[in-house]
Parts: C-alpha cells; structure tokens; sequence
C-alpha cells in the first residue's frame, strides 16, 4: 500500500444518492482507474447487515489496486470487514477511544474545523486530518464554512496529513493554491459525474498544477536564514542580545531596528549608539564573534536537505542572503551543504537588499538567470514581496512568523511550502 500522504491526493467519498441504479463497486472501480488514490464508503441510512454487505465489495475493489479503503463513522462496521481504516467527525465517536479500539496499525482519520480541534485529534492518535466544508456543498446542509485561512492555519499546526472536502470541484479547486493541503476529499465531483473516470483524472491534473515541480524551472535563487536554516528565534532578539552581554543596556525596540540591516550596517548602528570609543572594524568583530558562536550551532529545518536534493537534480542553485559571506560557508559545511550552491552571495555584493526586489534581479543579471525558468525561494514577508513586485517567480518557505502574514504573501507566492510536512 503506498505512504498515507500519498494516498489523500485524491479522496473519493461515496454517496449512493448519484448510482442511478448502478452498482456502488463499479463507480467505485471508475473512480480508482481515474486516479482515485483512497476511497471512503459514507452509508448514513443503511442498516447494518446493507452497509457491512456493501462494505466488503468495496474493500475487494481497493484491495485489487492496492487503495487504502476507509469506512465513515461506523466502528461496528469497520471492526465487521476489518477496512483499512475510519473516519470520524467531531460530533461522531471520540477519537481516542477508536484510536483504542481499532489499534495502531489501522488508520484514523478524524474531522475538524479549527487549530484547536486539529490538535486534539492529532494528541488523539489521528493519523490525518479532514478540513471542512472549504466551499458551499449540497452533501452536508449543517456543515459549517471554513476559511482558506483556517485551512492553512490548520495545515500549518500539525505534523500530519490535511485534505481539504466540501464544494471541491474542477472550478474552485484553484481557490486550494497555497493552502498546504495533501489532498482533496471529494463526493459530486466524482460520484455525481456521469464519466466518473474522467472526472477523477481531470481533478488529479488539477490538482498537480497547485503542486511545487522544480523541473519548470532552470536556476534556483535560495535564501539561507529561515528558509533552510532553523534561526529564526536567534534572530528576534540576537542585538539585545549582543549589547547586554557587552554589559550595556540595549534601548527599546533596537532588534526592530536592526532586523533589516546587513551585519556592516549594523555594525555601524552600535558603533554609533553604543561604542563611540572602539572604531568600526573592532566593533564589527566583536560582533561576528557573537553571532558566530550561536550561528554554528544552528541545524536545518526539518525537510530543507530534501527539498536541495529535489531541486538540484533539476537545475543550479545559488544562495542569496544577507548574513556575512564567511559566516555562511562555515555553517554550510557544518550541515553539510556546501556542494549544494554553485555560487554564494550576499546582499553587500550588490549594495542592494531584497525589500525592493532590486537584489534579486542584480544576481540574475550577473549570473545571465532568465526571470522565466528562475525560482526564488525565501521565507520573509518583505522578501517575497519585494520578490514579486519584480514579477519574480517566488516559493515560499512556512514559517511561524510569514504564516501570520498569509494573507498578505498568499498571492504573493506562485508556491508555499512548509518543509516539515512537505518532505
């Protein structure tokens, strides 16, 4: 059977309403040839002795192409047929206690409509996670609507697999872009089709266009701070930091305003501010030595080495920050990454940062990039949008920070990737 995150690319949730005197198997069997990856049978009026009859001919259907087969709701009736796994919804069973009964090998999939809901049935032992109703549906009239926001925010939570389910369908699921999604679950958008095989095929070619393909691109332009190395925190306060363990007294807000500066031009700024009587070269090494003993110390984020893997085999990787050129070669080495880059730069090669946008397209010059088969790939706000305002083609990276910013950066972004649940 394949990996569960593969496996919810495509959901197909069963609704009898649409057979039209046609056997359930066989529409079933329709969808899986059109590149159904899972499927899940939904009887709420059945009796018990229909739905378990109905349930082993679908689960002879999935075990003949190796589809994981779910059952909705019912524990009696999973536990009957032995399935693959259960679904269940927040006003259904409680999740631990199926998580008990069913054991750790099968799968549990749970419903829920906010971060809150999706990390309590995660702590309950589920193994993915339904979101919904994203769009307007006629399956379910109570369900309640959940925001594009919401959607991100949940996938963005968790550690473990979303699919998106409500109203999905071939002209909406654009709307799905760069909501960190693993898959779409869907009932009329197959079952209510009359080519049932078509219409799965033409949600899986819709949904591999919201998919990050590195072979669309040549040359890859990679941000280092945040994107591939996990220091965001040190960071956020490193120059108040820095002057209290030089025994000042930083003043406030000084890491707001600092955040955007090379390390010269901050170094400038405590010269200035701080340390009239040393000149700017002591002062500039004081401050490197800090940041460097903390620097060294920093790890990938999880799945960053995966994504270099994938995106090097199509093409060629420069890096593109704005920490000292020194500091960078040192920590790539240290996590093992330094034959990843064929060039290094920084943001004080061009005398240009990467708020305007300016930055990017002085390195494309200098490297001969075109903008058309060039990728940048960044995590911050003002990066991708400085990126973009170039008509630069932009993957962003997830963070705890630029999530809060998910409104503002979402159509900034051609693809956003969080690397954790990405790999």
């Amino acid at each position: 059977m394949k990996d569960l995150k593969s496996s919810l690319k495509i959901y197909a949730v069963t609704d009898r309403y649409w057979l039209n005197g046609r056997a359930l198997k066989d529409d079933v069997e329709k969808a899986i040839l059109g590149g159904a990856t899972m499927i899940q049978l939904r009887e709420k009026e059945l009796d018990f002795d229909s739905f378990v009859k109905e349930a082993f001919e679908i689960k002879e259907v999935c075990k003949k192409y190796d589809i994981p087969f779910i059952i909705n709701d019912s524990l009696d009736v999973f536990l009957k047929v032995d399935a693959d796994g259960i679904h269940v919804g927040q006003n259904d069973l409680n999740a631990d206690f199926v998580r008990e009964k069913i054991g750790k090998n099968k799968i549990l999939g749970v419903s829920c409509e906010t971060v809150e809901e999706a990390l309590i049935a995660k702590k309950m032992g589920a193994d993915y996670l339904g979101v919904g109703t994203i769009f307007n549906t006629t399956t379910k009239l109570d369900a309640i609507t959940v925001s594009i926001k919401t959607l991100t925010e949940i996938c963005g939570s968790v550690d473990i697999p979303v699919v998106a389910i409500g109203g999905i369908s071939l002209s909406n699921i654009k709307d799905l872009k760069n909501t960190l999604i693993d898959g779409i679950a869907v009932v009329s958008a197959i079952f209510g089709k009359e080519d049932i095989k078509l219409a799965t095929e033409e949600l899986n070619k819709e949904f591999d266009k919201l998919t990050f393909e590195p072979k669309k691109y040549k040359n890859f332009i990679v941000d280092y701070d945040g994107t591939l190395l996990d220091s965001l925190s040190m960071w956020d306060d490193i120059a108040s930091r820095y002057i209290k363990s030089e025994g000042l007294v930083p003043e406030e807000g000084l890491d707001k305003i600092v955040k955007l500066q090379t390390n010269h031009e901050t170094a400038e700024y405590f010269q200035k501010k701080y340390f009239k009587d040393l000149d700017i070269k002591t002062v500039s090494k004081n401050v490197d030595s800090f940041i460097e003993r903390e620097y060294l110390n920093l790890k990938l984020i999880d799945g960053a080495k995966e994504l270099l893997d994938k995106i090097k085999d199509s093409g060629r990787l420069v890096l593109f920050t704005a920490t000292s050129l020194d500091l960078i070669k040192k920590s790539l080495k240290v996590n093992g990454i330094s034959d990843y880059f064929s060039e290094l730069y920084t943001s004080t090669n061009f005398n240009y940062t990467k708020v305007d946008g300016s930055g990017y397209i002085k390195l494309m010059e200098k490297e001969g990039f075109n903008i058309d088969d060039t990728l940048i790939v960044e995590d911050a706000t003002h990066a991708l949008i400085g990126a973009k305002s170039k008509n630069l083609n932009v993957l962003g990276i997830k963070t705890k920070n630029n999530i809060k910013d998910y409104d503002t950066i979402r159509d900034k972004c051609d693809y956003y990737l969080d690397l954790g649940r990405w790999k």
